[in-house]
């Protein structure tokens, strides 16, 4: 909010000052646009960064397994929150999916609720504890949400076909694999677990690795480390 007001400000000031000099309002106007507009990305630049650097480290302290210090970590970044749009909900988002790893499930369902949109991780997990709980028809909508914003992530179609074929709903999993292809052409994962629900067989999530343990909805074959932290998108820190 801050920095669209010194955006606001800057494209102000240069308005005022052509008035002052008898410039026209043809020229000034859109001086000021660009003035202002490369004030807004600036700033936001400084604050992405920062949050960035703030991600960085929580997650050195997550690979430790220090957990209760990596959240720490990130609440730090709540300060920029008044200084650009969605820091606080990418700040949830990530409190939230940690939370989720650790099996907090009342700590983490709020947090992972008030993740930006953006987090189709975070809303991913929220629809499977929705699911859990018995809302199927609150998880469903949950995904569909998630499908507007990470609608090029083949793991989110899957994740979604895997919860719906869990609910009974065999052929409208297949129909979201294949939503996921007209997206995701050619996705080799989307492709072998159509086939294999076409074919009246379980999925086999295996084949995205790390990034679906970290849902905790299979156990890996083979001991493997923690899931990696879940980064949130460069598009998610932009206002």
């Amino acid at each position: 909010m801050i920095n669209l007001l010194l955006g606001l400000g800057a494209a102000l000031a240069v308005i005022v000052l052509a008035a002052l000099l008898h410039i026209s309002a043809w020229i000034s106007v859109p001086i000021a646009l660009v003035a202002g507009t490369a004030v807004f990305i600036w700033q936001g630049r400084k604050v992405q960064n920062e949050l960035e650097r703030i991600f960085g480290r929580a997650g050195e302290l997550l690979k430790k397994q220090q957990f209760d210090q990596a959240i720490e970590a990130m609440k730090a970044g709540y300060r920029l929150a008044p200084r650009q749009f969605l820091v606080k909900g990418s700040i949830d988002g990530q409190i939230g999916v940690v939370q989720y790893l650790r099996k907090k499930n009342d700590e983490a369902e709020p947090l992972l609720a008030a993740a930006s949109m953006q987090h189709y991780i975070a809303k991913a997990m929220l629809a499977i504890l929705q699911w859990k709980r018995g809302e199927k028809k609150k998880a469903k909508a949950t995904f569909d949400l998630a499908l507007k914003t990470g609608k090029k992530e083949s793991l989110l179609y899957a994740v979604y076909a895997y919860v719906l074929t869990e609910m009974g709903e065999r052929d409208r999993a297949i129909e979201i694999l294949n939503k996921g292809l007209g997206i995701c052409k050619g996705d080799e994962r989307l492709v072998t677990n159509r086939n294999l629900l076409q074919n009246g067989k379980a999925m086999k999530m295996k084949v995205y690795g790390e990034q679906w343990y970290q849902f905790l909805l299979e156990r890996p074959m083979v001991r493997q480390e923690a899931p990696p932290f879940a980064r949130v998108s460069r598009r998610a820190l932009r206002g």
